[in-house]
């Protein structure tokens, strides 16, 4: 519904209602007699006239009768008057309301809004009338079905209940003299079918006597009326009930589905821990993989200067042997080299061996011990790149932890200092180790992390590295210091680079 024609002869109350039906973007016509109506009308198509009954030159009732097709072309009326036999008469051609002009202009603008949602929707509330006079059932169509009801009759209740049985409807109008059966059982034969029990059923009845209106309710009625029905009560009516009814359902099916989750909540919550479980698992798999091919790389820089030892020692080996001057006190000399730098090596792979071991138990530790492991795995490769490292030991602490595991977060986070360094070609690289308590900060000079993306940080495949990084390093220190050591991992940026802190909860027993 798009087009309204607003048929009101005060100029402010049509200014008003207008903007307002702008301002909800309507397309809004504006006529302040019964001749500009009428010409209107010959020039274009509206969904809605809101009219005003009491004109400068006629009745609007008049505009009103010459409408041929009330469910096209919609009416609500708007007037002052207070006249009972005259809003019967408008409600019998079809109009969708009557609203009573007062104080309260906002009010009655609501209501025309509200009147106008309800013929747009494109959902139909479905009305079934089980009457024998074909009167009855055209009088009700003819007010329902411009506010946008769409209205099925029965003559009889046999074939009322075979409509109810085949289709859905919202709300049923029971007629109780009926020429094969009495409304009384047709009530009883619709309530004994659990599909029915709140469907809502208007009563229609020519006596009203006590009796019949306490059987009727009392066999599963929700209200009565008594024939020949007052439209606009009829109406109210209606729309009550068809409201009452749509809640009702609509809490019904939040009802189910809550009770649906609650029940299946459990198995939900596990078949997501375990999804999680299994993110992480490949994470931290990807995550290792990728810090192996780092730790080989940590490995050969560790064997570098030992293994061309080794090779100077043999090649002199031999060149003395070659002329003769290989004495045995020379032998053992070299011989003894070799087996130092031999161990060496060997004790280098023990150092890495031991820092793959899977850890399952807590252990007492320091930050002291983390850090010198860390920078004994990662001595010979900041030195390949000029990068000093300077340890602040303030007040030192013993705490129960994972120390394999803190030793991994420590060695990521040197390692993206060391790479941004490099990186950014830093000449002068310092990383700066400071361990207080039960924190441990590590900063370094690369001029820090840009601020745009330094709350994505800690994003899984998040990484500032371009094609180099895989993003899970920085993500799964987090998983490590917070979820299984208990503690926080935070970064931030100072005047020369960037500083993470790891902060654990400290063993009191040690302390």
């Amino acid at each position: 519904m798009k087009n309204i024609l607003v048929i009101e002869d005060s100029h402010t109350m049509n200014n008003i209602i207008s903007k307002e039906l702008r301002n909800l973007d309507f397309e809004v016509s504006q006529a302040l007699t019964l001749a500009e109506a009428k010409e209107f009308l010959t020039q274009k198509k509206y969904q809605l006239i809101i009219l005003d009954l009491h004109l400068p030159d006629g009745e609007g009732s008049e505009l009103i009768a010459n409408i041929q097709s009330l469910t096209k072309t919609k009416v609500v009326v708007l007037t002052s008057s207070q006249d009972e036999d005259l809003r019967e008469e408008l409600f019998s051609y079809g109009i969708l309301d009557y609203i009573i002009k007062d104080k309260n202009l906002l009010y009655s603008i609501a209501e025309i809004v509200k009147i106008i949602n309800t013929v747009t929707t494109k959902e139909q509330d479905k009305v079934l009338i089980i009457d024998d006079s074909n009167f009855i059932c055209k009088q009700v169509k003819t007010i329902l079905e411009p506010r946008n009801y769409k209205v099925t009759k029965a003559l009889s209740a046999k074939k009322g209940l075979e409509y109810l049985y085949e289709r859905d409807f919202n709300l049923v109008v029971l007629d109780m003299e009926l020429p094969d059966m009495h409304g009384t059982k047709v009530l009883e034969l619709i309530r004994k079918d659990i599909r029915f029990l709140s469907l809502p059923i208007i009563v229609l009845s020519g006596t009203s006597t006590p009796e019949i209106i306490r059987n009727s309710l009392k066999n599963g009625a929700n209200d009565f009326l008594k024939k020949p029905f007052v439209f606009e009560e009829f109406i109210l009516k209606v729309d009550l009930w068809i409201d009452y009814f749509r809640k009702k359902k609509a809490l019904e099916e939040k009802t189910f589905e809550l009770q649906f989750f609650n029940a299946n909540l459990e198995r939900l919550v596990l078949e997501e821990v375990e999804k999680n479980r299994e993110k992480d698992k490949m994470m931290f798999a990807q995550s290792r993989h990728a810090q192996m091919g780092e730790m080989i790389s940590m490995i050969a820089h560790q064997w570098r200067q030992p293994l061309n030892a080794i090779s100077m020692a043999v090649g002199v080996m031999d060149m003395r042997m070659q002329t003769g001057r290989l004495d045995m006190d020379s032998a053992k000399d070299i011989a003894k080299k070799i087996n130092r730098y031999v161990n060496h090596l060997s004790g280098t792979i023990d150092d890495f061996r031991e820092f793959f071991k899977p850890q399952k138990e807590m252990k007492i530790t320091s930050f002291e011990c983390v850090v010198s492991k860390a920078l004994a795995l990662m001595e010979d490769s900041l030195k390949s790149k000029s990068i000093m490292v300077r340890v602040e030991k303030r007040e030192l602490k013993e705490f129960l932890s994972y120390e394999n595991e803190l030793i991994q977060v420590v060695l990521n986070i040197l390692k993206n200092a060391e790479d941004a360094l490099v990186e950014k070609g830093i000449s002068q690289g310092l990383i700066i180790l400071t361990i207080e308590k039960e924190t441990l900060s590590i900063e370094d000079n690369a001029g820090g992390i840009d601020p745009i993306v330094l709350d994505k940080i800690f994003d899984p495949y998040f990484s500032t590295k371009d094609k180099n990084g895989t993003g899970l390093g920085l993500y799964m220190s987090k998983i490590i210091i917070e979820e299984h050591c208990k503690g926080s991992l935070d970064v931030s940026n100072t005047e020369n680079g960037a500083i993470f802190k790891i902060t654990l909860p400290l063993d009191k027993e040690k302390n």
